[in-house]
């Protein structure tokens, strides 16, 4: 049973876990617990996040071309939202094990080189592919990375998965197109990654939508999904500081700056700006702060 469990879970996500990972899997939630805590009195000031209007030349031909207000439907704020997310997971397959060529990181890119070559792709790019659609619709969203604590520096593994500001509730939600998930309290309400992490940690109850699945393959349980995978992703959070098309896109002289948040149990000294000049044709900055507050602050026009 171990052995099959192995085989099926290394399919679903970004990178394959090795055995030692997977057998230590019941220890990842213990150790999201002993990372809960944040400093909400940590006031460096960042940067003003940033979420590209529908007016925007590409949103719009994006809009258009992909007929997504049709697929979006006409029911409620939360419906439509979940239309697009349904249709970029049934649309778009995912291939955590193989580089898909891709080089310009936007949804159409990604969605023509599907269409056209018959590839999957990684959940990253299955994240940008929703967060524009979102975008060309109006939303507000982002593209979360979410990484594990990997003290030993030997778990290579992440996800990533999306937010989308939902207007009629004033909150971020959780959407992940690589797994067509989203996450409910007990009530049935949608939870934000905020929301979903808090109730990790207090053993509050938890629900994944039950048709969640991966490439229509596997289903995804609230065990695995967010007990074990989640739980050991959800301890280092960072997302890009634009949201945007084409963002992401390296270019001569290209900057691109994202937000990272650490818990205060993050083990390694971390100063409040960092730079990653490896590529000298693109500077990454990173602004790591504590607070969450900052990190899923409302969007400016709610």
């Amino acid at each position: 049973m171990a052995s099959r469990l192995l085989i099926t879970t290394t399919l679903f996500f970004c990178s394959i876990l090795s055995f030692g990972q997977q057998f230590e899997g019941t220890g990842y939630l213990a150790i999201l617990k002993r990372a809960g805590k944040y400093n909400i009195m940590d006031h460096n000031e960042i940067p003003n996040f940033e979420y590209q209007t529908s007016h925007n030349k590409n949103l719009v031909a994006l809009r258009n071309n992909f007929n997504l207000d049709s697929i979006a439907g006409f029911g409620n704020e939360a419906s439509r939202l979940l239309n697009l997310l349904h249709w970029v997971h049934n649309s778009v397959s995912h291939d955590g094990q193989h580089e898909s060529g891709i080089k310009k990181i936007n949804a159409k890119t990604i969605l023509d080189a599907v269409r056209t070559k018959h590839i999957g792709v990684s959940c990253g790019e299955l994240a940008t592919t929703l967060n524009d659609c979102y975008l060309a619709m109006g939303w507000a969203s982002r593209k979360i990375y979410c990484f594990p604590k990997d003290s030993l520096n030997n778990d290579n593994d992440s996800h990533v998965i999306d937010v989308v500001f939902l207007s009629s509730k004033k909150k971020w939600i959780w959407v992940d197109p690589t797994n067509d998930a989203y996450v409910m309290d007990e009530k049935g309400e949608l939870l934000s990654i905020e929301e979903v992490r808090e109730r990790l940690i207090t053993n509050k109850p938890l629900i994944v939508n039950p048709d969640a699945n991966w490439n229509h393959r596997n289903s995804m349980t609230k065990d695995y999904y967010l007990d074990i995978y989640m739980a050991k992703n959800l301890y280092r959070l960072y997302c890009p500081l634009k949201s945007e098309f084409d963002y992401e896109t390296e270019g001569i002289n290209k900057s691109i700056v994202y937000i990272t948040l650490l818990p205060l149990d993050y083990h390694k000294k971390t100063n409040f700006k960092t730079q990653n000049n490896n590529n000298p044709d693109l500077k990454k900055t990173f602004y790591n702060i504590y607070n969450p507050d900052i990190f899923w602050q409302t969007p400016k026009d709610e």
